[in-house]
């Protein structure tokens, strides 16, 4: 028998029997493709269709099952022009495979493929899955992933006489729940349960109960304001609600004994941020949601990675170093009321640790490249601190490592490397809307003498897929690694060389311009003939 293998599920949920169809729903495809993973044992033949049945093959190190599982490639035109008839034939075409009869069979719909079910096709569907489950004693999980695939779930809901089981996997940051609407089981039905997953290994699951503490809104104190003095100019008039502590730490203590007030800490230079860190993750474990936590970031300190980390940890709202107190009053008061609804995390350190990401910074060979990246997008799943990966189009006649030379990078994260006609960039912790700038400061002269257009990716999904094609080309030897050119040609390893020749002089230095001297003015002497 097969089950969503998390250790921490109770027997009775999640059990997957035979001459079954069951539906997952995952708004995020890497956490909904491993949910799916979990199911296949060893015990057992498994078979897999999906558009991209990579993305689950790279992971048969971490599930070893997969190992033994059969991988095969969905058509995604033919999906689109035989829809009504597609599971009738792919059933056909897998029933000539050995060990088919009794087997698990997990079938994905991306985002775009799932946007083509409407509801007549589900009806038919699920009719059709139900015979054909029974006839060839199989157990059935259709995988659908992406933002907008959960909103197929009512329709399937609705036809739960013909289906056994659905969930949906709400991922947001480092915390993962599984909510069961529905999970037929050997003791009846099960329904409205839910768990906090863990994909580290080993995966692990924790039944979320309903804290009744929290049910109901919590009025005391409501409007009490604690703020840093740090934060406000001299002779500053506050209104009787508003406290002025110390410290940060007075104002912490204040919020312990006032659940549902409001504390405003300070940001600066002077205080740390791991302790800053801790201290909003400890406030809001211990007061719970109606504490409302607001940093002022007072010297600029905090950039968009550090915003993000807060944000994961508990912080309602962070306001920016121009935010005068007037405007700061109406920011807080604009909290009263308001819950912290988001899952917190259970290890503050672990949020920490995903945050830094790689410490890598410049050229990197291709496969370091992706491996990097790789790192990278787990520190972004996991707080939130967004990354782009953009791609510059070298003009023809420009060669890799001209433009590669011109590179100046001093932050750790931003990483780069280069194929034939193209330089892959990676820059973490940036918006898309901040790209434009970020390459400027990076390269030491106008990005359009060196390249011809330039693509950006945000989604793991394009990324994962570039990535995957620059790793094959560096595995087929079709790439040059220019460390060793990028070595010899820095101010570090070349000092600067001064050659003359007759009237000529070649300044060396491929990183830095030569200055010029102002010329000097000299009289011209006539010679007079003898």
């Amino acid at each position: 028998m097969h089950k969503l293998n998390f250790l921490g599920i109770q027997s009775e949920h999640g059990l997957i029997f035979k001459a079954a169809t069951y539906t997952l729903f995952a708004n995020s495809e890497e956490a909904g493709i491993e949910l799916a993973l979990s199911s296949i044992n060893e015990q057992s033949k498994s078979f897999l269709i999906s558009q991209d049945p990579e993305r689950f093959s790279v992971k048969s190190d971490k599930w070893p099952q997969l190992k033994k599982a059969q991988l095969f490639a969905l058509d995604t035109s033919f999906f689109i022009e035989n829809s009504t008839q597609f599971i009738s034939q792919t059933i056909e075409e897998l029933s000539y495979y050995s060990g088919f009869r009794g087997a698990h069979l997990i079938i994905h719909f991306s985002e775009d493929l799932a946007n083509h079910f409407e509801a007549k096709l589900i009806k038919k569907l699920l009719h059709k899955t139900q015979s054909i489950t029974e006839r060839y004693n199989i157990s059935l999980i259709f995988l659908f992933t992406g933002k907008t695939a959960q909103q197929k779930a009512p329709t399937f809901l609705a036809h739960s006489k013909l289906i056994d089981g659905v969930a949906h996997l709400n991922s947001h940051l480092m915390n993962h729940n599984l909510y069961f609407d529905f999970w037929r089981s050997d003791k009846g039905v099960v329904s409205q349960v839910s768990y906090q997953l863990f994909f580290e290994q080993p995966v692990s699951a924790e039944l979320n109960v309903q804290n009744e503490a929290n049910a109901e809104p919590v009025y005391q104190n409501l409007e009490q304001v604690f703020i840093s003095k740090e934060l406000l100019p001299s002779e500053t008039k506050l209104p009787p609600h508003y406290l002025i502590c110390d410290d940060n730490q007075s104002v912490a203590e204040h919020a312990r004994e006032n659940k549902a007030a409001t504390v405003v800490l300070c940001a600066s230079h002077d205080v740390k941020k791991t302790e800053l860190a801790a201290l909003c993750y400890e406030l809001r474990n211990v007061c719970g949601p109606w504490l409302k936590i607001v940093i002022k970031n007072k010297d600029g300190v905090l950039r968009h990675h550090d915003e993000c980390v807060f944000l994961t940890l508990g912080v309602n709202l962070i306001l920016h170093t121009t935010t005068d107190i007037s405007r700061l009053m109406s920011q807080v008061q604009a909290l009263q009321g308001v819950k912290f609804v988001r899952t917190l995390p259970k290890d503050y350190k672990a949020v920490l640790a995903h945050a830094k990401g790689v410490e890598a910074k410049g050229y990197l060979t291709p496969n370091s490249f992706v491996d990097a990246v790789k790192l990278q997008r787990e520190a972004s799943l996991s707080t939130g601190i967004s990354g782009v990966l953009v791609i510059l189009d070298l003009i023809k006649g420009v060669e890799p490592i001209d433009a590669l030379r011109l590179f100046s990078v001093k932050r750790n994260g931003d990483i780069f490397t280069a194929n034939q006609s193209q330089v892959l960039l990676y820059l973490h912790a940036c918006r898309e809307n901040d790209v434009d700038n970020a390459i400027e400061r990076l390269f030491r002269l106008a990005i359009s003498e060196f390249f011809a257009a330039h693509s950006i990716f945000s989604q793991d999904l394009y990324i994962e897929q570039v990535c995957r094609e620059l790793k094959h080309a560096d595995d087929n030897k079709e790439l040059e690694d220019f460390s060793m050119q990028l070595l010899e040609s820095t101010v570090e390893q070349v000092p600067l060389a001064m050659s003359t020749s007759g009237r000529t002089a070649v300044v060396n230095d491929i990183n830095r311009f030569p200055s010029r001297q102002p010329c000097k003015a000299h009289p011209l002497k006539f010679l007079e003939n003898n």
